[in-house]
């Protein structure tokens, strides 16, 4: 059976507010997608770390896509990158980040 469905994040149907930044998302069937806007001073330590139940790092898998500004990830092993506007990314468990510069960090993530 074919079929179309569509959310869309102006109306989200979850927010997480963090001290530099807001994330926004929706669920159509098992596809979930965030929009977030992170602010300069955003950081993993400062603004998830305290929810993450003691990670020392992130645990999730994330594919981005960098809408504008910068945001910098550091793996545990070490490698890591600076990702700007076009990036699309995979970023596998055991990451830290943060934004890059005086620009809000705006990214899709699912």
């Amino acid at each position: 059976m074919a079929g179309l469905t569509w959310k869309s994040l102006d109306q989200p149907e979850a927010v997480m507010d963090f001290e530099h930044g807001r994330s926004l998302g929706v669920q159509v069937g098992e596809s979930e997608l965030w929009r977030s806007e992170l602010r300069p001073g955003w950081s993993w330590d400062e603004d998830i770390k305290p929810y993450a139940e003691g990670a020392t790092s992130c645990p999730m898998v994330h594919r981005e896509y960098v809408i504008s500004g910068r945001i910098r990830y550091l793996m545990d092993d070490g490698t890591e990158h600076v990702a700007g506007p076009g990036e699309h990314l995979v970023i596998e468990p055991g990451h830290r980040a943060w934004v890059v510069g005086d620009e809000p960090c705006v990214m899709l993530d699912w």
